[in-house]
């Protein structure tokens, strides 16, 4: 298995993401699919898919694959396969999701096999960081933000990059993320957390990420972690994925973020 996925497409992508339970997708020795599809509103709409044919089998996400794949959003909208398959999704669709007016979106996919695949999610509340501060002296980074009275609008993912100059994974000279659960909080107030960051002292410059997330996410971005940490092999190995897709292994969600680049002339 390509360690490549378990970088987290999602988190990737962001050139963001780090901390259980919903029904085991254990797939074992039988065939199935691996599927990934992140939503975040005013981005287009794209989805990982794989084939998985064993318990050995490396996941190829530039290995062509025939799905018919539609996401129910306002309307139905059908992603169709790139040619150039990549991290960015080998199915999409140059149409950006309106989050307006809507509280959920539905994935289906009719597979070559005449499987039917299908998934539910709901669309995350909009989250704002509301103050941030780069300590120099603590090598760290502290965020207040605003929880929601809904404790399933409690589940974030809070990332820092301590980066030199420039853009692009060459740049990056750390990242740490912290899983937050905090729907046994209480719910509409302010609330502080800070990651410590030793390369914060080298840095140029840090950018902050906070996603609100789904509870079904946050479920599988652990389950992730946790296979990553037992370095298995395969996906479908001992530790497996806690995803929330019916017929396949994975998942498919929505969140939203709020982004802060904070150069190292404002650190404090």
């Amino acid at each position: 298995m390509k360690n490549g996925i378990f970088t987290l497409l999602f988190l990737t992508l962001l050139s963001c993401m780090p901390e259980e339970e919903l029904p085991m997708k254990d797939m074992g020795e039988i065939s199935g699919y691996f599927i990934e599809c992140y939503c975040k509103p005013g981005e287009f709409y794209t989805l990982n898919a794989a084939k998985v044919s064993s318990i050995h089998e490396i996941i190829d996400l530039n290995d062509p694959i025939n799905l018919d794949v539609s996401i129910k959003a306002d309307s139905i909208i059908k992603l169709i396969p790139t040619f150039s398959p990549s991290f960015l999704g080998n199915f999409r669709h140059d149409t950006k999701f309106n989050q307006f007016g809507l509280d959920s979106l539905y994935l289906s996919i009719y597979t070559p096999e005449k499987e039917h695949i299908t998934a539910k999610t709901a669309i995350p509340d909009h989250i704002t960081i509301s103050s941030f501060f780069v300590s120099k002296a603590t090598n760290s980074v502290t965020i207040s933000f605003q929880t929601s009275p809904n404790p399933m609008q409690n589940y974030y993912i809070y990332s820092v990059q301590a980066r030199k100059e420039g853009a692009g994974d060459d740049n990056l000279l750390k990242k740490e993320t912290s899983y937050l659960d905090l729907s046994h909080h209480t719910g509409g107030a302010t609330i502080e957390r800070t990651i410590k960051c030793q390369e914060i002292e080298e840095a140029e410059a840090v950018v902050i990420l906070l996603l609100r997330i789904t509870e079904d996410c946050y479920n599988y971005q652990i389950s992730l972690y946790e296979a990553n940490s037992a370095n298995q092999g395969s996906i479908t190995s001992p530790v497996p994925l806690i995803g929330n897709i019916q017929g396949a292994l994975g998942i498919f969600t929505c969140y939203t973020e709020d982004y802060k680049f904070v150069p190292r002339k404002n650190f404090q």
